[in-house]
């Protein structure tokens, strides 16, 4: 575990050796930069441009000077990334040290606990086996005493299902039938109904007429003036009487507007008990309520 550590060292210790090789590099080329500033001859092959550079001394101040700008730049780098190397150099050979103290108190337990013998470890791994064993002999029937009450569990559980099926299909076969009794027995009762209405219609046609035959036989029309060509009859008041206390039987009076009925027709049906006036209006008549 040590040996890779040492040689990530070894490669750090490198890459710091070649960070001030360049470092050394760069101060070579700032110092050769400000040589060929210089107008010698010695540093003539070294400008692009000699004759510019002899000419215009500002164009020759102005590339020495973004020359050291780049070169104090790199510095700057190169610095800070040998200090961040010098950091992670430290922490390895921390880390180094850590894992080789580890190493050596491995080595030393392993020293003092010798490995077991073959036949200790056989032993053992029978002694496991046969535990083993005797737990599954304990388990085993458990296991299948619970799986015996789980299926008669099931068994009887299906029983009840079918049981409840049988009783569902009654009960929807009851209620069938109870709906077709319903409706048979409903119809029944609406056509009896029906056939009862009918013949109390009938009834009251057939008193109605009987009712205007006897009136218009008894109380013909009667002409009180003889210049005047009204006719009274009784059996239109007792018609008009009769219509509002079924059409409006919360208001069934007939307002008698004079010229329209005859007075004596009006006092003869209250002395007989078949129309009352109005407590508070002697010009109203409604009939009797016979069934109250």
């Amino acid at each position: 575990m040590s040996q890779p550590d040492l040689s990530k060292g070894q490669q750090l210790e490198e890459m710091l050796h070649k960070a001030s090789e360049q470092d050394s590099r760069l101060t070579s080329l700032n110092g050769s930069t400000q040589d060929a500033a210089k107008p010698d001859a010695t540093s003539v092959t070294a400008i692009p441009n000699p004759s510019r550079v002899q000419r215009d001394p500002a164009y020759a101040r102005q590339r020495e000077e973004a020359l050291r700008a780049t070169g104090e730049i790199l510095h700057q780098r190169c610095i800070s990334k040998l200090e961040r190397l010098e950091k992670q150099l430290d922490i390895l050979r921390l880390e180094e040290a850590r894992l080789q103290s580890d190493y050596q108190k491995i080595q030393s337990s392993r020293d003092v606990y010798p490995e077991a013998l073959p036949e200790v470890t056989k032993l053992k791994v029978r002694q496991m086996v046969q535990d083993s064993i005797r737990d599954y002999g304990i388990v085993i029937p458990r296991l299948q005493q619970e799986l015996h009450d789980t299926q008669a569990e099931l068994a009887s559980e299906k029983k009840l299902l079918s049981e409840l099926n049988e009783i569902k299909r009654a009960l929807q076969a009851r209620r069938e039938g109870l709906a077709l009794s319903i409706e048979s027995s409903s119809s029944q009762e609406s056509s009896q109904g029906r056939q009862k209405m009918l013949e109390a219609r009938l009834q009251v046609q057939e008193l109605m007429r009987e009712l205007t035959g006897f009136l218009s036989r008894h109380y013909p029309a009667i002409q009180p003036d003889d210049d005047n060509p009204a006719t009274f009859e009784l059996k239109h008041v007792l018609e008009d009487i009769m219509n509002l206390s079924v059409s409006r039987p919360s208001d069934p009076y007939v307002v008698l507007v004079p010229g329209e009925y005859y007075p004596p027709h009006i006092e003869q049906l209250i002395n007989a008990g078949i129309a009352v006036r109005h407590p508070r209006d002697a010009q109203r008549l409604r009939l009797v309520d016979f069934y109250s």
